[in-house]
């Protein structure tokens, strides 16, 4: 993906268009500047390419596209986020911190997830049970999930 695309997502992202005022404003340049990138397929100025970053967030390597993270684990504010026993047990790796953090993120998703679905499925009485397991267990037979053996639990 080149500068412009990943310069467009990150616009619309924040709900405006890249060559609008609003998005010149944001990072400080007029309207005809952004134009000109998107004519040229050429990126901004080095200078212009860290307003971006430090306006979105992001690294200027995913703005240049030499990554697709986007994540700068440069930036002061992340680093003071993760600081503490989490950034120390990882030995300082802020993007090591960082992977761990949404994976833990992740977890309590899916945990909460699955937890409402034992609450639900223990409202329900022995035949609506039945019903539900035979119900999963059809769309899990599908192919998209081929990969996953189905749980089949004999009832007694």
């Amino acid at each position: 993906m080149a500068f412009w695309e990943r310069y467009e997502k990150l616009c619309l992202g924040c709900g405006y268009k890249p060559g609008s005022e609003q998005a010149a404003q944001a990072i400080g340049t007029s309207r005809g500047t952004i134009s000109a990138w998107r004519k040229s397929g050429n990126p901004p100025t080095s200078d212009m390419l860290v307003r971006i970053s430090d306006t979105y967030g992001v690294s200027t390597d995913y703005l240049l596209g030499r990554t697709d993270d986007p994540i700068d684990y440069t930036n002061p504010d992340l680093i003071a986020e993760l600081a503490g026993p989490q950034l120390d047990a990882l030995g300082g790796d802020v993007k090591k911190a960082v992977a761990f953090q949404k994976a833990t993120a992740d977890d309590v998703r899916r945990e909460a997830t699955q937890q409402k679905g034992v609450v639900l499925y223990g409202q329900l009485d022995e035949a609506d049970k039945g019903k539900a397991e035979a119900f999963m267990l059809g769309l899990l037979s599908q192919d998209k999930y081929a990969t996953q053996p189905a749980v089949r639990k004999k009832r007694a």
